[in-house]
């Protein structure tokens, strides 16, 4: 195999498309000279550049999982996608800057005058006149709010609008203006109750400034002259009819008042009640005495318990009116008192009882409280003579009240007899009188309801002459383009990131996909395949081979070690890394000591051969002897293995499949007994299998190994396949325990942590992630140019068919010396 392989594309003697030619750019694994140095880009978790990935970026589209054009909007998807696509937002942008300029100079110039009037009422709560009212004075409500919404209709009506013309004409009689292009603008006129105001301000609108000005100034004083007129007519109405039923009701009342008269002058009454009057005066204040003497006798008897429970407990005393005989004596002695026994009291519980101070001050507060009783006492004494001259006083009072109800009742009996004709004609006086009173009530009522329901609305600030126009508004209008344009482009762009249906991060994988990411592989800058292939042999401490034995670490643990002896690596679409990948974790397991196979069983393109530049025949060739095994004996699946240069590792190689039929070998009992032979073989088997998408073998290998995992590239795979292939493998029974994301490039990898690119420059120390880093070897010295290629050197691969006692007799190293990596160079 002397040409180079052709590798899903690309012809005979070019380099393959996915990892490169020999003269152009590759796609993936490109020709730049650079290579990992030992930059701090760490693994955390388990797997390289996080074991288990730490989440990047919003939500990826793609898809329409949420049922949406749009996708999953989250913010750090949109700064993810206005960061990718942000030169199609800039052209809706640019556009809408455009179309905006357009409209600004298309739009016709407009000028706004704005007069002030002022509405004043004062609004009567209302009374019997108000059915009278209702009929002439219409409610507008009870605020000025209410009053304008109900009296705007009545301003902007044809009346109005024919006097602001009229008062327009008469003001500016040189006026050429036709009568239509005014009642346009009055018609379009905005009438606006200011906020927490009694102010209305007039808005009108014109291409000329001085029409607009004088169409205001008009249209407020024809709202003004308006509104008086109503007022007027209406207050005329409503107290002319009223006026009307207190005439009538004052000469009935004029006429039973003489009948009255008369008949008192006949009957003396008005002397009996004259002397029933004094009587009652008489009778009110004997009552008013009596009342007051019993509350003070009330209060003494209330003191005189106080001063009495005080002579039994001195610390019962509250406090006295100032009306209590002596009280001011014993609140100063009671105080006293209480001075006395505090100190007393603190010195007994700084001293014994027996200390003299303590003694002293026990005489002293017995002093204070002996006169604190001497003056209760004196004060209890006073208090007992006062009650009882009250009570003396109050007999005589109460003697002098039944006189006098006596009295009264004699000459109520005498008036009684006198009013018996009386009594008609005063109830009738009565009634006559009290309606006439509510009649003229309801007249004064009326005349200031009349006046005060009424809006009196005067012209305030007149409108100037504008000199500015408002239209077109170039901060509304450039805004407006501004923002749509943008909102647009925002949403351009998020429908074109859902369409597309490419992995761009892990909460894509792990979010929409429900699987796990076990490892993120980094770019390798080599153009051979082989070299990206054999990359752990040459430098186990860059970034590439520590990814690796992170996830065969992972692997190892005590989750996935049961599904570990045998693992099958597959992807969705050719050229995603899978054969590499493969590759390296078998030659990671080899290297921890472990008897590793690695088995390529891509039947249709295999390239495990040209991988270790092993040539064999048919009988040596993997699918041949399985083509020639199906329906006869077992072969001797030994004989298939190839040795590498690794001990510990290896390889069950084919050639083209020149007369070999895979399908037929997929459906054959020989390939559940391979798998039987080497699982009792070795540790490890390492499964290279055909992509999925292309043809359905992996299928049948995913329920013969223990796991399966998926390669991924971002993007480059598509959700969809993934989807499709998990299901089906998972429906026929097949262990997938995860992702593997292949080909990251450390440009991008800030999409795949939460913590972005870390420069740490050949130091040791932490990196990307949480892990550590890969600075462990030696700084880059002042000579070295961070352009130049890092050279690794590669000692010649061994004969494929040498023997494991030939390498162990060898002088050459078994494994190739390992220069330590240099620190690692931003790309950007």
């Amino acid at each position: 195999m002397a040409d180079s392989p052709i590798y899903y594309g690309g012809g005979k003697g070019v380099g393959p498309m996915y990892y490169g030619g020999r003269n152009a750019s590759p796609m993936y694994y490109g020709a730049s000279d650079k290579t990992y140095g030992g930059g701090a880009y760490g693994s955390y978790g388990y797997g390289g550049y996080g074991g288990y990935g730490g989440y990047g970026g919003g939500a990826r589209g793609g898809g329409n999982e949420d049922g949406s054009v749009i996708g999953t909007i989250t913010i750090g998807r949109m700064v993810r996608v206005i960061s990718q696509r942000w030169l199609s937002v800039f052209v809706f942008l640019l556009v809408g800057l455009i179309i905006a300029f357009a409209v600004y100079r298309i739009s016709p110039t407009v000028y706004e005058a704005t007069s002030e009037f002022t509405m004043d009422m004062r609004r009567s709560t209302g009374g019997q006149n108000r059915s009278t009212l209702s009929e002439v004075t219409p409610d507008y409500g009870n605020s000025y709010a209410e009053i304008f919404n109900t009296r705007i209709s009545d301003w902007k009506s044809d009346k109005v609008i024919s006097k602001s013309i009229q008062h327009y004409r008469a003001a500016n009689p040189a006026s050429t203006s036709p009568d239509e292009e005014l009642i346009g603008v009055l018609g379009s006129a905005k009438l606006e109750l200011v906020r927490n105001s009694r102010i209305i301000t007039i808005s009108t609108r014109s291409k000329t400034p001085a029409l607009c000005a004088a169409l205001a100034n008009s249209y407020a004083a024809s709202i003004e002259a308006f509104t008086d007129e109503e007022n007027k007519l209406r207050c005329d109405k409503a107290v002319s009819q009223i006026h009307a039923n207190v005439e009538r009701k004052r000469r009935e009342v004029d006429k039973i008042a003489q009948s009255l008269l008369n008949f008192r002058t006949a009957n003396k009454v008005d002397n009996l009640r004259s002397s029933r009057e004094t009587i009652q005066q008489g009778l009110s204040k004997t009552t008013g005495d009596i009342l007051s003497i019993e509350t003070e006798e009330t209060q003494l008897v209330e003191w005189e318990k106080m001063l009495a429970q005080v002579q039994k407990d001195p610390m019962s005393y509250g406090s006295l009116s100032s009306g209590v005989p002596r009280a001011q004596e014993i609140a100063e002695e009671f105080r006293a008192y209480q001075d006395a026994d505090s100190k007393c009291q603190q010195l007994m519980f700084t001293f014994t009882d027996s200390h003299p101070e303590v003694i002293s001050a026990k005489q002293a507060e017995k002093l204070a409280r002996q006169r604190f009783m001497d003056a209760a006492a004196r004060a209890l004494l006073s208090g007992r003579s006062t009650l009882r001259v009250a009570r003396n006083r109050l007999t005589n009072l109460k003697q002098k009240q039944e006189d006098l109800r006596n009295e009264l009742a004699n000459v109520e009996q005498r008036i009684v007899l006198a009013e018996s004709g009386l009594g008609q004609l005063e109830a009738e006086f009565g009634v006559a009188n009290r309606v006439l009173e509510g009649l003229i009530l309801d007249e004064n009522k009326a005349r200031i309801e009349a006046e005060s329901n009424n809006e009196i609305v005067r012209v305030g600030r007149p409108a100037s002459v504008p000199s500015k126009p408002i239209l077109p508004n170039p901060l509304i209008i450039f805004g407006a383009g501004i923002a749509l344009s943008l909102a647009l482009g925002i949403v351009f762009v998020l429908v074109l990131d859902n369409l597309e249906d490419t992995v761009v991060n892990l909460s894509d994988i792990e979010g929409r996909l429900a699987l796990k990411v076990l490892a993120v592989l980094p770019h390798v800058r080599k153009k051979d395949r082989r070299d990206v292939a054999k990359h752990l042999l040459y430098d186990r401490y860059s970034q590439f081979s520590e990814s690796v034995a992170g996830l065969r670490n992972l692997l190892d643990s005590p989750r996935y070690e049961s599904m570990s002896h045998c693992v099958l690596f597959i992807s969705t679409q050719p050229g995603e890394g899978k054969t590499i990948a493969s590759t390296s974790l078998a030659i990671a397991y080899a290297q921890s000591g472990r008897k590793v196979l690695h088995v390529d069983f891509d039947l249709r393109r295999p390239r495990l051969a040209g991988i270790w530049g092993l040539e064999i025949d048919e009988e040596h060739s993997f699918s041949h002897t399985l083509q020639r095994a199906n329906g006869s004996s077992k072969p001797d699946f030994s004989t298939l293995v190839n040795r590498t240069e690794h001990e510990n590792l290896d390889v069950i190689v084919s050639r083209p499949p020149e007369g070999v039929f895979p399908a037929t070998i997929f459906g054959s009992s020989i390939v559940p007994e391979f798998f039987e032979w080497a699982r009792s073989t070795y540790d490890h088997i390492i499964v290279d299998a055909p992509p999925f998408g292309v043809i359905g073998d992996v299928v049948s290998l995913g329920v013969l190994v223990d796991s399966v995992l998926i390669m991924c590239c971002p993007d480059r795979t598509h959700f969809r396949p993934i989807q499709y292939c998990t299901r089906s493998l998972t429906e026929a029974g097949a262990s997938i325990i995860g992702v593997i994301v292949n080909d990251l490039e450390i440009s991008s990898a800030g999409a795949f942590s939460p913590h972005g690119r870390t420069k740490v420059n050949g130091k040791y120390g932490y990196g990307y992630g949480y892990g550590y880093g890969y600075g462990y070897g030696y700084g880059q010295s002042k000579g070295d140019d961070d352009d130049a290629p890092k050279q690794i050197s590669h000692p010649k691969t061994p004969a494929p068919t040498a023997s494991v006692a030939d390498r162990e007799n060898s002088d050459t190293p078994e494994e190739p010396t390992s220069h330590a990596p240099k620190g690692f160079v931003d790309e950007e």
